[in-house]
C-alpha cells in the first residue's frame, strides 16, 4: 500500500513537472489558452488571409519557402520593408507573414513574425512582446540577413514545437514553384 501510494505520489509530481516545463518552454498548450492579446493580434492579422491585401498594404516576398530537415518549415516568408525597418513592434502590424503554398498555387496563411532590426532596437536590452523575449537572428533559414530580433506567432496552424516555435513540422514547402 505504501509503495502503490509513492507511486502515485511520485507519478503526479512528474506529470506537474513535465506539464510545467512544457508551459514554460512554449509548447503547443498556448494554441489552447485564451489569451486576450494573443486573439486580438491573431484578428488584426485575419485579413492577410487574402494575400493580395497583404501585397496592397506593402508585403514582398523574401526568399522561397525555407525548411529545415529536422525541425519543419517556416513557410514563405513576405516581409513588409517599412514595418521592418521602423524600429517598433506594433500588435496590429506584423512585420512577416508566413504562408504554405497549396497544390492550387495559392498562399495558406500560416503565422507572422514580430521583427526588429538590431540597428534600429533605441530601448535597452533585448525586445519583449507579447509576453516573450525576442531572439536575435542572423539568418532567416539557411539565409544570412541582417541582425535583428523575432518571434514568430502560428496563429493559424497548430505546432507541436510551440506557438512561438521558429520552425512548424506542420508546414510544408512541397508545393512551392518558386
Amino acid at each position: 500500500m505504501v509503495k502503490l501510494f509513492a507511486n502515485l505520489v511520485l507519478g503526479t509530481a512528474l506529470s506537474g513537472a513535465i506539464w510545467a516545463s512544457a508551459s514554460a518552454c512554449g509548447t503547443a498548450d498556448a494554441h489552447d489558452k485564451p489569451d486576450a492579446v494573443l486573439n486580438r493580434s491573431r484578428e488584426m492579422a485575419a485579413k492577410y488571409f487574402n494575400i493580395e491585401v497583404a501585397k496592397a498594404e506593402g508585403y514582398q516576398q523574401l526568399f522561397e519557402c525555407t525548411t529545415h530537415d529536422e525541425h519543419g518549415t517556416m513557410g514563405v516568408h513576405f516581409i513588409n520593408p517599412g514595418r521592418a525597418g521602423d524600429g517598433r513592434l506594433v500588435l496590429g502590424e506584423p512585420d512577416v507573414l508566413t504562408y504554405e503554398p497549396e497544390p492550387d498555387g495559392s498562399m495558406q496563411l500560416v503565422g507572422m513574425e514580430y521583427i526588429v532590426f538590431e540597428k534600429d532596437w533605441k530601448q535597452k536590452g533585448v525586445p519583449e512582446f507579447l509576453g516573450r523575449t525576442l531572439q536575435r537572428k542572423t539568418t532567416v533559414g539557411v539565409h544570412p540577413v541582417d541582425p535583428y530580433y523575432e518571434l514568430h506567432v502560428w496563429h493559424w496552424r497548430h505546432n507541436p514545437a510551440g506557438m512561438f516555435a521558429d520552425w512548424n513540422p506542420y508546414v510544408s514547402c512541397a508545393n512551392d514553384q518558386s
